[in-house]
């Protein structure tokens, strides 16, 4: 765990070196090397979201959890992450415009994927009501 860490910290440092060192000759190939990085970062960092998705649903069937409610979360959360990342691209491109409405899709979008668990609120406030 601590050497897949300090691997790809130690990727993400050569990666920004060496953006900052070929973006003042040609900047499209520091904003393809960094796109590059992120990818590689994600792609080494999938191995682990199975873990994690089987010790959650262990822990929430053991608390009966409904299951749904946990893949809204993991819904939102993969929204955050992906926006993040898109926005923080668009940001090292030079076009905050374009982050700026990453950003509030992303936003939009969490909105959307909560509905059912507001729905749920909702309905359990009007049982303890009636």
């Amino acid at each position: 765990m601590v050497k897949e860490l300090i691997s790809v910290c130690g990727i993400c440092i050569c990666a920004a070196v060496m953006c900052k060192i070929t973006e003042k000759q040609v900047k499209e190939q520091a904003v393809m090397l960094s796109i590059g990085a992120c990818v590689f970062v994600m792609l080494f960092m999938i191995g682990d979201i199975p873990v994690i998705f089987g010790k959650i649903d262990r822990l929430a069937s053991s608390a009966d959890i409904d299951p749904d409610n946990i893949s809204v979360i993991f819904k939102a959360l993969g929204v955050c992450y992906l926006t993040q990342f898109s926005a923080d691209i668009c940001r090292d491109c030079g076009e905050s415009a374009a982050a700026s409405a990453a950003e509030i899709f992303g936003r939009i979008q969490l909105i959307v994927i909560s509905l059912p668990l507001f729905e749920q609120l909702i309905d359990s406030v009007m049982v303890v009501m009636e």
